[in-house]
């Protein structure tokens, strides 16, 4: 077990895998949608060079994600079976980690270095249990501070609750505290949930199904019985949803299986529904035989590059330019 506050390193970075070309597994009438594994799509813009450092966004999140590092063990070995990712904005450089079932109920500061490889300081969650922890995402209180919502799914037989935590200090801190404890129920159907995003300050579930359904809290998260999502659209062609988060620009919506990630275009106007009842634009393989389940946009490599983590501790960097 982690110490609390203790820095951890993780591992050596390695080579990306070679390219693999495949498509997804599908079921259904859906319209097949060409997968490109670990390539740049020719014609759509230029490529990143990912050897020579983070990329950097130019105009914003337009072209397709050109190709994925991989980084072997980029995580601490202490902090395998990774469930989710939420990078923070007022600690720059700081990404939020939670692990899933069996683990203690603890937040991980991540920092990453440029070659991938994560530092981390553990902080146990103080009035939290963790019976089913798969997302965590960042919002902004009514004050103005930022806080972290975590999300218990309850595929594990237990309820489920959204833990809201304000945003420790990732360098200082030794224990974060829940403040509340919200539970919630779909209001058509049992679902299975590993990703959850913010959108306009608004907690957003994705459920694990085929094709993903989104559902969005339009009101304010109340202790007082179970919070109702709306049901807003569907993601079509995603399946098995582990990880789905916006773009800090709100030009992309980027689901991921286990091993493929779908990026979805909004059509102009910025709404969450603009993102919905359509195809993606683009598909990558990035991470064939892993076991991909957190994700987010970080910073620190550029607007436009997000960064995955499987349970077996191994780092992966998609990214573009524009």
């Amino acid at each position: 077990m982690m110490e609390a506050g203790t820095v951890h390193a993780g591992g050596r970075e390695r080579l990306p895998r070679p390219p693999v070309r495949g498509r997804p597994g599908r079921s259904g009438g859906s319209r097949r949608v060409r997968v490109v594994a670990l390539a740049g799509v020719l014609g759509l813009g230029p490529l990143t060079g990912v050897a020579g450092g983070p990329a950097r966004a130019g105009t914003g999140c337009q072209v397709v994600p050109s190709g994925a590092v991989k980084t072997a063990e980029g995580l601490p070995k202490e902090s395998g079976e990774a469930s989710g990712f939420a990078a923070s904005r007022q600690y720059p450089g700081a990404l939020w980690m939670i692990r899933d079932s069996g683990h203690p109920p603890d937040l991980y500061a991540l920092r990453f270095n440029p070659d991938g490889v994560a530092t981390s300081r553990v902080m146990p969650v103080a009035g939290a249990n963790n019976r089913d922890w798969e997302d965590v995402t960042r919002f902004e209180e009514p004050d103005g501070r930022s806080g972290l919502w975590i999300v218990e799914s309850g595929q594990s037989g237990s309820d489920r609750f959204v833990y809201q935590v304000p945003e420790p200090d990732p360098d200082h801190d030794v224990v974060a505290r829940a403040t509340a404890r919200f539970a919630y129920a779909y209001p058509d159907q049992k679902s299975n949930t590993e990703s959850a995003f913010t959108y306009d300050n608004k907690l957003v579930l994705v459920t694990k199904s085929f094709p993903a359904r989104v559902y969005r809290f339009d009101k304010p998260l109340s202790t007082t019985g179970d919070n109702v999502p709306t049901y807003v659209g569907e993601l079509s062609d995603s399946r098995g949803v582990s990880v789905a988060k916006p773009s800090p620009d709100r030009h992309w919506l980027v689901t991921a299986t286990h091993d493929t990630l779908f990026v979805y275009r909004n059509r102009g106007s910025g709404t969450l529904e603009d993102f919905l009842d359509r195809e993606p634009f683009h598909a990558l393989v990035f991470a064939p035989g892993d076991n991909v389940e957190a994700g987010d946009f970080d910073p620190i490599f550029g607007d436009c590059t997000i960064v995955f983590a499987s349970e077996h501790r191994n780092s992966y960097r998609v990214s573009s330019s524009g």
